[in-house]
């Protein structure tokens, strides 16, 4: 026997609460009882079943609300075989990592919206093989396409505007680097997914499309940011803002969301534009259209399959709360 759900066994704590008070309800009655006169004369006119008949109702439904939290702890018992399988495509997310995106016009900060659009990709697209690329003034392979989802996700939860040294955006070379990892042989289906707020300060991203089209792949592009644009603050290492980023002439910097150049990249690339808002909604948007160039099937791993006992224990419950209802509350 094993447990699917052990983090309920806590709620055996209630059984146990409930029995003290019916306890202590029980002394509480027979005080007054005491109290009132002669206890065989007091049941004889109200004609009560005795306490023997009570201890029995409320053992009982003790035992019943036991096996009810044992039935919620999903008691499991023998199991089969069974070979999963695999349905996805070959996706690599590049994520701006310039520090414009520690820009605040969109909630809590682009980076972190950005972050929760990537992270509901990886939940969405489950048995896709998933790259990451970082990119800033230039671009790396963080991870090669992998199904390590929970790697995957760690990688992006971690990552920061301080991860890459050379100021900048250029979305060229992330376009470049993310074909790359898609050029392989295999007919799944290939994408990559831009998060960036599209301000390109180097390279030549429509230039880069006709290398990336070789993988044969689709361009998706996600916007973090408002075209109206906000300062860019400077964090230190604690999260403190201690300042606002300025250019060389003193004045502070604007960053705003280039919508119009992503927009073009995707449509170039074969693929759609997208506006983050921090929900993960957008990304959801574009799971059907990257799915829709096919899905590949491929034999996954053979896990045991248990089988599930909560309905003995349900069913256990429910006949002892019938039978509650049978225990006598009055004598004939």
């Amino acid at each position: 026997m094993r447990w699917a759900s052990p983090q309920f066994v806590h709620l055996l704590w209630v059984a146990l609460a409930v029995g003290l008070l019916a306890l202590r309800g029980e002394r509480a009655r027979r005080r007054t009882e005491a109290s009132l006169g002669d206890r065989d004369s007091l049941r004889g006119l109200t004609r009560e079943a005795g306490g023997r008949a009570r201890a029995l109702r409320i053992a009982v439904a003790l035992t019943a609300l036991a096996l009810t939290t044992l039935g919620i702890m999903r008691p499991q018992a023998g199991f089969r075989l069974v070979t999963t399988t695999s349905r996805g495509v070959d996706l690599v997310l590049a994520l701006d990592l310039s520090r414009s995106m520690d820009a605040r016009d969109t909630r809590p900060d682009r980076l972190r919206a950005a972050k929760h659009e990537a992270l509901a990709l990886l939940d969405a697209l489950e048995g896709s093989q998933v790259g990451l690329v970082f990119f800033a003034g230039d671009a790396r392979v963080v991870a090669p396409l992998s199904t390590d989802r929970e790697g995957l996700a760690s990688l992006v939860e971690t990552a920061s505007t301080r991860d890459l040294d050379r100021p900048g955006t250029d979305l060229g070379a992330a376009i470049s680097i993310a074909g790359r990892l898609l050029r392989r042989p295999g007919d799944r289906p290939r994408a990559i997914v831009l998060l960036s707020d599209g301000e390109n300060l180097g390279g030549d991203p429509v230039g880069a499309l006709e290398s990336f089209r070789r993988s044969g792949a689709r361009l998706y592009s996600i916007g973090v940011g408002t075209p109206e644009g906000s300062t860019i603050p400077i964090v230190d290492t604690t999260g403190t803002v201690r300042g606002q980023k300025r250019d060389a002439q003193g004045s502070v910097v604007i960053s705003r969301l280039d919508e119009p150049a992503l927009r073009n990249l995707a449509r170039l690339g074969g693929g759609r534009y997208e506006r983050a808002d921090g929900t993960g909604r957008a990304a959801l948007r574009l799971v059907d259209p990257i799915r829709s160039e096919g899905t590949y099937e491929s034999r996954g791993r053979t896990i045991r399959a248990y089988d599930e006992r909560f309905p003995w224990f349900a069913a256990a419950a429910g006949v002892l709360l019938l039978a509650e209802r049978l225990v006598p509350r009055r004598r004939r």
